[in-house]
């Protein structure tokens, strides 16, 4: 399987994260009413049992499209991903989940580029672990592979092996967690950053702690969490990257305005390409928004977002877990294991860059008596992007002139429930360079639409 196809593997994984609940809030669920394809993982009460409840079970079928189009060539592709799943209620307040998946990808257009992209199928032990509550539901531990996610999400958020225990009191919550990612098929794991972490899948443990407390409406956070690279590496070409991340967190409802503000700082170890030399990591991210929700006809809402991720002046890639040689000083190119939603087209890396975002939602049909009419949400989203290293460049080497101003971004979205089981959505994005690029630089076009059907 080439690296095109694994790279568009990774933006369907990331996006489709990104319209599923699955813990911590996304930025795109902030704004947009989530596509929550996973009603099977909801809590149940402590009056459910196997006597009660028996053995659930059901299959979530998820068809897109998507097409993207730039300068380097354009490529049209559609996924058929499929989720069975299964649900055995063991005793009171326990039970077993189990999720297989089957991704299938064909191509529709491939130019340029995407001249070698050639359709493929992953199938995939998507999650399987145990879940129990305890003393009435203040101490709930769960074990396998499952999603694991921390603050907003960006510095983890994502499956993995291992476990977690939440604790949960009347003033204090405690979340402690674990995993590893080396068992996850490597063409389905997310979390490489290296040629070696891609080819044979990375090998990474995680190690981490939330305490929360609820507060009027308000919750504040702190969360550490360290990450471990038991990857191989060559004895003349070391790459193993070590980090630790530290994050403080205030997000709440104040009336009709809920916000979110997430504060990242990470420290750790890199090597210099090509020798035994480190350097110190000192990187910071930020992530933060607020909503507006007007009590007007159709619902119309007011979204205002800022994230940053700090960059290093020498980094040819903003995710090489390695330096360039020469590189003096600390290393401060912010490298995260989460997800982060900056736009459609750009679909940046949270590192040497700040993301401005201004949007508007609405609900056209809330008026209807049609039920199947009624939650359905149109949006809009203005994106302006700089950097924060102006001699570096963005992503996998793009931006690299040394300029500051990176460029604008348009988003569209169209969000419906049609019924319970089944939604649809559809989400347009336009990139326009800035002076970052060079002027032979087209506009970047990418369409994704879809549904989830569950059954």
């Amino acid at each position: 399987m080439n690296k095109i196809f694994k790279s568009l593997m990774a933006i369907f994984i990331i996006l489709l994260t990104l319209v599923q609940a699955q813990g911590s809030v996304r930025d795109e669920d902030r704004f947009f009413p989530s596509e929550n394809i996973d009603k099977d993982m909801e809590s149940f009460s402590a009056n459910d049992s196997f006597s009660t409840k028996g053995i659930q079970y059901g299959l979530i079928l998820n068809p897109l499209y998507l097409y993207e189009d730039n300068d380097s060539g354009k490529l049209g592709s559609y996924i058929i991903n499929a989720r069975l799943w299964g649900k055995v209620y063991l005793w009171d307040n326990a039970f077993l989940y189990l999720r297989v998946k089957n991704s299938y990808l064909g191509t529709t257009t491939t130019e340029g580029i995407y001249d070698t992209v050639e359709s493929d199928n992953v199938a995939d032990l998507d999650l399987s672990f145990i879940s129990s509550k305890f003393k009435n539901g203040a101490i709930v531990v769960s074990a396998g592979r499952k999603f694991y996610s921390m603050g907003t999400g960006v510095v983890l958020n994502g499956r993995g092996d291992g476990g977690e225990i939440s604790i949960y009191t009347s003033f204090l919550s405690i979340n402690l967690l674990g995993l590893y990612t080396g068992l996850l098929l490597k063409d389905n794991n997310p979390y490489g950053l290296s040629d070696r972490d891609l080819s044979d899948g990375a090998k990474r443990t995680f190690a981490g702690a939330t305490a929360s407390v609820d507060f009027w409406n308000q919750k504040l956070y702190i969360f550490g969490l360290a990450q471990i690279d038991n990857g191989k590496e060559d004895e003349t070409l070391k790459s193993r990257y070590n980090s630790q991340y530290y994050g403080l967190g205030l997000e709440g409802v104040l009336g009709d305005l809920s916000y979110f503000g997430e504060f990242i700082a990470q420290q750790g170890k890199s090597y210099i390409y090509g020798s035994d030399e480190k350097s110190s990591i000192k990187a910071f991210a930020i992530n933060s928004g607020l909503d507006y929700f007007l009590t007007l006809p159709l619902n119309p809402a007011i979204s205002l977002q800022y994230s940053f991720g700090s960059g290093d002046k020498y980094r040819n890639s903003v995710k090489s877990p390695t330096r360039p040689m020469g590189a003096t000083g600390d290393d401060s190119g912010f490298i995260y294991f989460g997800t982060f939603s900056g736009g459609y087209a750009l679909k940046p890396y949270l590192s040497n860059i700040h993301v401005f975002k201004a949007g508007f939602s609405f609900t056209p049909l809330s008026w209807s008596d049609v039920f199947y009419l009624k939650k359905m949400s149109l949006g809009a989203k203005y994106l302006y992007y700089v950097k924060d290293k102006k001699e570096a460049p963005i992503a996998q080497g793009e931006a690299n002139l040394p300029e500051s101003f990176i460029g604008q971004g348009i988003d569209l979205s169209l969000r419906w429930q049609i019924f319970y089981d089944l939604s649809a959505y559809i989400n347009y994005g336009l990139f326009m360079p800035g002076d970052a690029y060079n002027s032979t630089e087209g506009n970047r076009n990418f369409i994704m639409c879809g549904a989830n059907l569950s059954f």
